[in-house]
């Protein structure tokens, strides 16, 4: 509808080595699912939900985040009897750790653009809207506990890498400019 209104106009394409093209929208024939701009395809998932500013805020955290970034208050350890290898030492004590965080504990201390692929975690659980991990990889209980909280560490470590993109330098711009000349040099004009 909109181009039978605009059936005198002429529209002029310019690129910067000086090449002029003009064209009649009429003669544009474009399906209503077509998109005319070109579309790249980014290695991130990206929701429209999520502003740059959250990205940001994202990598502030990032930049400040360690091991002791996480309160060991929210966090409840149990332990029991490990499994495997150890002799009767392993039948005697209860050095197997299993570390609880409230999912709705976690979300205060990380960005809010993480908290759908915390949901997503290999550790998470459910039923009890939590993160569980286990450990008896050590015959002490304290190393066990330890182990359990690095896990974790790691794991938010691993989400926060596949869900923030990078950010884009000067140089890499430029390389994509030269690899795609024709998308990003051309200009269209309504005369």
């Amino acid at each position: 509808m909109a181009l039978r209104h605009l059936a005198n106009l002429k529209l002029i394409m310019i690129d910067f080595s000086g090449k002029i093209s003009s064209f009649s929208p009429a003669s544009i024939s474009v399906r209503k699912t077509q998109s005319l701009k070109p579309t790249m395809n980014y290695s991130t998932k990206f929701d429209s939900n999520n502003s740059k500013f959250d990205f940001d805020d994202a990598r502030k955290w990032f930049s400040n985040f360690n091991s002791d970034s996480l309160p060991d208050k929210i966090a409840k350890t149990t332990f029991s009897r490990a499994s495997g290898p150890g002799g009767q030492k392993t039948n005697k004590t209860s050095s197997k750790a299993t570390t609880s965080w409230p999912v709705e504990s976690l979300l205060k201390y990380i960005p809010r653009v993480l908290h759908a692929d915390l949901e997503k975690s290999r550790y998470f659980v459910a039923s009890s809207q939590s993160i569980l991990i286990k450990c008896d990889t050590h015959r002490s209980q304290a190393s066990n506990k330890a182990e359990t909280h690095e896990r974790l560490f790691k794991e938010l470590i691993e989400i926060y890498h596949k869900r923030i993109p990078g950010i884009t330098t000067l140089q890499q711009k430029k390389k994509v400019e030269k690899l795609y000349p024709t998308y990003l040099t051309k200009v269209l004009f309504l005369i």
